[in-house]
């Protein structure tokens, strides 16, 4: 009988980043970790990218990048700060209605 996993959308997720580079898989795989599969991450860049252990720079490309191709996206921003969680090519999931058309009261 094959073993069934506890993670099946963590799984997932491991199976749709597996073509892309190690830092952005590691992006995206932090993402999942602090924000699971539809939380935004209140974290700064410089904060993610030290617990990467990655510098800033590098992190913040990396990000960039996955933006513009929907792996992730921001939710909002405090300031110059941008916070992000997982795209929905990351999460595998059609986003009804994306954050930002949303009213803010």
């Amino acid at each position: 009988m094959p073993a069934t996993s506890e993670y099946p959308e963590l799984e997932a997720l491991q199976s749709r980043i597996s073509e892309l580079s190690h830092l952005k898989q590691n992006v995206i795989m932090t993402y999942a970790i602090l924000g699971g599969l539809e939380r935004s991450v209140e974290r700064t860049a410089a904060a993610i990218a030290s617990l990467m252990g990655v510098p800033a720079p590098h992190f913040s490309r990396a990000r960039r990048e996955l933006e513009a191709e929907h792996w992730v996206e921001r939710t909002h921003s405090e300031g110059q700060v941008k916070f992000y969680r997982l795209g929905e090519r990351a999460t595998g999931r059609k986003v009804v209605v994306p954050l930002r058309s949303r009213p803010t009261a």
